[in-house]
């Protein structure tokens, strides 16, 4: 059974809270900054470059198989920050990532092994479908490029990051102890030591957009801790430190002198503090009005320096930690709050009896700032909750009562207002023979505030008093322990120096302002059950209101009814009486006159007895007859009665069904009534009654139950903590020498088969990348031998025809009068024609002639779709564009120089395409390294060949930053511009002027070029340089023929460049020999050529 652990003391803390937050906070603000527009273009074009092989991780580097590389990387990284580190890779990854602190290294480092040296994603799609740990082809290229980059966002968005000054502390981005101090340097080691044919990778990544220029300097590792303020505010470079911080004026910290050793250094520092607070109208002058300058400052004199930290602190923190739209709206709300409150407990007890408690402070707030009086004011509308009234900044907060209500009323947990100590020397008033006890309002100026009582104790007033002090020091522990578990807010205060004398009113306004900061700011998580609250208390008071008017009506209806109903009943019993007494009185008239004819029948009766006898008998016998008569009758009237009853019944129970219908209607709708009034009336009694009686019930058992709850729990924590850690260890080690050995047989088991595995796949691959050499040896040999026979065929061709050209000259004038008899001789007839063209073409149809056409049709027959020139261009493109290593691009140029000589075809189709821009591009991410060079000699060949043609020319100019691109390369190459005259061609100074000129060569382009910036001083520097070296060669070439004897005899005139033709004569040469080309190979003319194009003068 697994429990989880349950949260310690720290990380129930709002200390700990609060770093979350400020993280979740960062957080947001990285990817704000990782998802704004440039950001994602510059990532897009940094994927593109990965993608299309631009950047490359050389193929000898395995960052997730070689140890040596990755702990190389690794600690790389690991010299970064770990608070930026994380950050970034969360940014990065778009994930969170589980860390014990800020400051885990080890967390990091097991990110960085397994996330960024390694993907699980990619593993996943490469792997073998059989056997694990083996992965299919094309993995080691997948993971190099997702690893590149990862490292390289994470880098440049780091540098990013640092330079915007995302966190608010700016702490170092680099360890103290790290290899790299500078975002460049990191980029620099992992170019030269991972990347294949790339020199300044900051360079590329700018270009890119992804510029990194972030140095970690000294003054940045600074300590600028504080231990002593006598010694460490000497130097003035924490001083301004301090007041950078609270200006918000980065560009202090670039005037301080670091290290500062002498005075004036010092003195120079401080003074630079001095003169800001100055400029924010801070009066630097002690209580005594001396005036505060740097020499106390560095002189450590104690009483100004604690005084100019005070004038700081009254000047800036009080400003800087209130947000004073924030504590007007709180100061509105408690109001509206206590309002709402007391209008509650007034329904509860007596509604005419409430009054709204007006706010009768005797503040004097004449000395004070705004934001001071809003602090009072705070105080005093949390204080009202408990009737207490705050009327300055010293006395009433000597108890601590007030500050452990301030913090009670937004975290009751920390404080429970029954922990608070109510006696203390600002509520009991000592004397020898009497105590009087104060109410909680230790400023009330009522007389029924103060209740005397006058006892006898036994206790003198010295143990009181140290009684009341023992409270007041348990008070302020209540506020410490509260105080570090909301955490923000410094230990300023101690009962030493607050119970039992003045308190520093400027220690009390700092505390406060801190404390109202950080309540204010955990305030938000609280702001919408505060809202429902106080809504809630607004709708409970209408609905009170409500309620109150209805009961008021009921109890009126109420009212009405029974008066009316008391009324009729005591009309009822009169009207009752009356009858009562009419009845017997009735009776009694009814009773006498019968005694009367009683008295008088019997005498009759005694008359006539004998008659009466015998009527007796003769009633007699007729009562049988008539009974018998009367029996019939009865019978017979039972019958017809039943049958009437029926009839009748039936009659009767259709009209009872309707009226009962009609009447249970109006009852009905009447007994709603009287029941929802009932109802109503019943329920509120009874709430009330069990409220009252569990309210009873709760008071008695309430501290029973919680001793006794208390009590069991914690003897039943006790003993399960026990048992648990008993079980846990138990557990622990049976488990782990359980799972020691399995993995210990396992790992033998796997080493055995993995070494035989790798071996036999080390082997496999070895013997395939050994056949692969051979087979593309093989395949470049052939290659190299097609090329050169296709080469040499292709010149044959070409000086046969240049022969048989030659030769056909001789005879261009005979050829024509021929062409131009045979037109006007049309008409003629074939024997006059064969006469005299016959003998003329035996005469032409020579053995060298049959020669020439033999060997042209032969050639043709020979030739191949893939060797001419459109196709040999499209295939060039295409691997410009698609390879990044440099033999392949060196290939695709020179097979463009040449297509591009020979063909406006290829011109074109190389203008057409991306070509000219992968080519600028090319020539910006080369270095001067040898290969680098052939590259962009090749390079500036083809853009020199494609810019001659007249149809193409305007598509190189208007490449991106093409004329700033030349212009970077002559500066690049200004030092190997001499180039000699037998080597023609071969200098890229010269080619890049002729290029640079045949570009500007239009009017427009020539006006709009000189406008830019930067343009006229650097072809002016570059002729004064070039001019300079022509000048020296030509003297030390003077020099040497002086000296040498065998050159002594023979004259030597120093060469002087002159000019050459102007650049709009400059056509194509399509010529298939180079020494055919027009070239200008003297670095001197091809500068003065590009000035005369600009119209730029010498000097």
């Amino acid at each position: 059974m697994s429990l989880p652990k349950a949260p310690t003391k720290d990380e129930a803390s709002l200390k700990a809270y609060t770093a979350r937050r400020r993280l979740n906070r960062l957080r947001r603000e990285a990817c704000r900054l990782f998802t704004c527009e440039a950001m994602v273009r510059a990532v897009q074009r940094l994927e593109g470059e990965i993608e299309s092989r631009r950047l490359l991780v050389r193929r000898d580097r395995h960052l997730w198989k070689d140890i040596g590389e990755r702990q190389k990387v690794l600690n790389w990284l690991l010299s970064y920050n770990p608070l930026w580190l994380r950050i970034g890779l969360e940014t990065i990854y778009g994930e969170l990532i589980a860390l014990e602190s800020n400051s885990d290294v080890v967390g990091l480092a097991i990110f960085i092994l397994n996330r960024l040296l390694w993907s699980p994603d990619i593993a996943a799609e490469y792997r073998h479908p059989v056997v694990p740990h083996l992965y299919r082809e094309g993995h080691e290229e997948a993971l190099s490029k997702f690893t590149l980059k990862k490292l390289l966002l994470l880098v440049c968005f780091l540098d990013c990051a640092k330079r915007s000054r995302m966190i608010d502390h700016d702490p170092c981005l680099f360890c103290k102890d790290a290899e790299f101090k500078a975002s460049k340097d990191l980029l620099l080691a992992f170019s030269r030591d991972f990347l294949s044919g790339e020199g300044d990778l900051s360079r590329h990544l700018g270009f890119l957009g992804l510029p990194v220029s972030h140095v970690q300097t000294p003054l940045d590792e600074f300590d600028f801790a504080v231990t002593n303020l006598a010694v460490d505010l000497q130097c003035g470079i924490r001083l301004v430190r301090t007041v950078e911080l609270l200006t918000k004026n980065w560009s202090l910290s670039k005037q301080l002198r670091v290290p500062a050793i002498s005075r004036l250094q010092k003195m120079h520092n401080v003074d630079i503090a001095l003169n800001v607070l100055k400029e924010r109208g801070v009066h630097l002058k002690d209580e005594t009005g001396a005036s505060i300058d740097s020499r106390d400052i560095v002189d450590r004199h104690r009483e100004r320096t604690l005084a100019l930290l005070w004038k700081i602190v009254f000047a800036f923190q009080v400003d800087v930690f209130l947000n004073v739209e924030h504590l007007k709206e709180e100061i509105e709300f408690l109001k509206n709050t206590h309002k709402t409150k007391a209008l509650l407990g007034a329904m509860k007890t007596s509604q005419n009896s409430f009054r709204v408690q007006q706010d009768s402070s005797n503040f004097s707030s004449q000395t004070y700032s705004e934001n001071v009086k809003l602090l009072m004011a705070w105080v005093n509308a949390v204080c009202r909750f408990y009737n207490i009234k705050v009327e300055n900044f010293t006395v009433c907060f000597s108890d601590g009562r007030v500050l452990c209500y301030l913090i009670h009323h937004y975290h009751p947990c920390y404080i429970p207002l029954e922990a608070v100590c109510q006696r203390t020397t600002q509520t009991v008033e000592c004397s020898r023979t009497v105590t009087v006890g104060l109410n909680s309002s230790s400023s009330s100026e009522s007389d029924t505030s103060l209740n005397a009582v006058e006892e006898t104790f036994d206790q003198t007033p010295s143990v009181l008093y140290k009684e009341l002090l023992d409270n007041e020091k348990q008070n302020f522990q209540l506020i410490n322990a509260a105080v570090s578990d909301l955490g923000g807010i410094p230990a300023m205060i101690h009962h030493a120096d607050m119970s039992n004398t003045i308190p520093d009113e400027k220690v009390v306004i700092t505390y406060l302002s801190f404390l109202c900061s950080r309540l204010l700011d955990l305030r938000q998580e609280t702001r919408a059950a505060r809202l429902i609250q106080a809504a809630w208390r607004k709708y409970r008071l209408k609905r009170e209101l409500k309620l109150s008017q209805e009961r008021d009506r009921a109890a009126r209806i109420i009212q009405k009814s029974a008066m009316n109903f008391l009324a009729r009943r005591r009309i009822l019993r009169r009207v009752n009486a009356a009858i009562f007494i009419q009845k017997h009185w009735r009776g009694y008239l009814a009773r006498r006159t019968l005694f009367n004819l009683k008295k008088a029948k019997l005498e009759e009766a005694r008359n006539k007895s004998a008659t009466v006898i015998q009527a007796a008998y003769r009633g007699y016998k007729a009562r049988q007859w008539v009974s018998k008569m009367r029996a019939a009758r009865v019978i017979q009237a039972w019958f017809r009665g039943h049958k009437a009853r029926k009839e009748y019944m039936s009659v009767l129970r259709a009209t009872l069904v309707i009226q009962r219908h009609f009447r249970a209607r109006q009852l009905q709708t009447r007994f709603m009534q009287m029941k929802s009034c009932a109802l109503t009336i019943q329920r509120v009694w009874r709430a009330t009654r069990t409220a009252r009686r569990l309210r009873q019930q709760f008071l008695k058992h309430q501290a029973a139950c919680l001793i006794q709850s208390a009590y069991r729990g914690f003897k039943a924590r006790r003993k399960f903590v026990q048992q648990k850690a008993a079980a846990v260890i138990i557990q622990k080690h049976l488990r782990a020498w359980q799972e020691g050995r399995l993995q210990f047989m396992k790992y033998n088991k796997t080493r055995r088969a993995v070494i035989k595995l790798q071996a036999f796949i080390r082997g496999y691959l070895v013997r395939k990348k050994i056949s692969e050499q051979k087979q593309k040896k093989r395949l470049l040999y052939f290659t190299a031998a097609v090329y050169h026979h296709i080469s040499a065929i292709k010149i044959q061709r070409a000086f046969r025809l240049h022969l048989t050209l030659k030769l056909a000259e001789t005879q261009i004038s005979s050829v024509v009068v021929i062409q131009v008899g045979l037109i006007k001789l049309s008409c003629l007839s074939f024997t006059t024609f064969s006469l005299y063209g016959i003998p003329f073409l035996k005469m032409t149809d020579t053995a060298k002639t049959r020669s020439l056409r033999c060997s042209l049709i032969k050639a043709n027959e020979k030739s191949r779709e893939e060797n001419k020139l459109g196709n040999r261009t499209a295939i060039a493109i295409d691997h410009l564009l698609k390879y990044k290593h440099l033999s392949y691009i060196l290939a695709a140029l020179k097979h463009l120089e040449v297509a591009t000589r020979l063909s406006p075809l290829c011109c074109e189709n190389m203008a057409q395409s991306r070509a000219i821009f992968s080519v600028f591009l090319l020539i910006r991410s080369c270095n001067r390294s040898v290969p680098c060079m052939d590259v962009i000699r090749y390079s500036v060949q083809v853009l020199l060949n494609v810019s001659k043609y007249e149809r193409t020319t305007r598509a190189v100019y208007e490449a991106e930053n093409s004329v700033d691109t030349l212009l970077d390369l002559l500066q690049m190459y200004r030092g190997k511009a001499g180039d000699k005259v037998s080597e023609k061609g071969g200098s890229i100074f010269t080619k890049t002027c002729c290029l640079l000129a045949i570009l500007s060569k239009d009017s427009k382009r020539a006006l709009v070029r000189p406008k830019c910036f930067g343009t006229v001083p650097c072809i002016q520097s570059l002729y004064k340089l070039t001019a300079r070296k022509h000048r020296m060669d030509a003297e030390r070439t003077l020099v040497k023929h002086k000296t040498n004897p065998a050159l002594a005899g023979s004259s030597f005139v120093p060469v002087t460049p002159l000019r050459i033709k102007t650049v709009s004569r400059i056509k194509p040469d399509w010529v298939l020999r180079k020494d055919n080309m027009q070239e200008v190979v003297d670095p001197l003319q091809a500068i003065v050529m590009v000035m005369d194009t600009l119209g730029i003068a010498y000097y």
